[in-house]
């Protein structure tokens, strides 16, 4: 049989695979769950990258309209400059999270009052309103960072297992079963001709 592990045909032999068996096939449970919980994390991340990319064309189709009024309205230099340095300042840092033991990276902001800012000066009074979307926009922005980043890492996590899952369930399981078959009909045919050179003793012992 091609499909068996190099063992010797005993019973000592039989039992440590069974043994073995037992353990791939708890393994493989195991496995099993946790790549269908990854699989429910993985579809629940995905559609919220979907919502929130909707989200963000939705955002970048209302800045579209105060981002030219406010440009045509204020004066061209004072505009630029106060889109260089608005009067708010974004500070953004990074932590981990971990989740069922997945490091994930995540970013985090905060917005302060840009205390150097030029202010209103030669600006259109719809520059704040397009500022405050524009805070908005960034905040989606990083969202869909955070979520694209976690539904990677879930994905390569996924692979991963589904891989493990598969060789279990493909190969080393039925290459266990099949090696356990291969040695108990090796023990029965062993059994039978110990049975039959008994029999021969006994008929040996008899005629004489």
């Amino acid at each position: 049989m091609a499909n068996v592990l190099n063992v010797n045909p005993n019973r000592m032999e039989l039992m440590k695979l069974a043994k073995r068996l037992s353990l791939a096939k708890r393994g493989h449970r195991l496995l099993k769950d946790k790549q269908d919980e990854l699989m429910d994390m993985f579809t629940e991340v995905t559609n919220m990258v979907k919502e929130i990319r909707d989200k963000i064309e939705e955002y970048y189709e209302q800045l579209k309209l105060p981002y030219f009024l406010t440009k045509i309205l204020s004066d061209t230099r004072a505009f630029f400059l106060n889109c260089i340095n608005p009067p708010v300042k974004v500070k953004i840092w990074g932590r981990m999270t971990r989740i069922m033991n997945l490091i994930i990276p995540e970013l985090h902001m905060e917005f302060k009052e840009n205390t150097k800012s030029l202010g209103n000066l030669n600006l259109s009074s719809l520059m704040h309103g397009f500022l405050t979307e524009y805070v908005e926009l960034v905040k989606k922005i990083i969202q869909l960072a955070n979520a694209e980043k976690k539904m990677y890492i879930i994905a390569r996590e996924l692979q991963k297992v589904r891989r493990r899952v598969n060789a279990l369930e493909y190969i080393f399981i039925p290459k266990l079963e099949e090696t356990m078959e291969y040695i108990s009909m090796q023990l029965e045919e062993l059994e039978r001709e110990n049975i039959t050179r008994l029999m021969k003793i006994k008929e040996i012992v008899r005629s004489c």
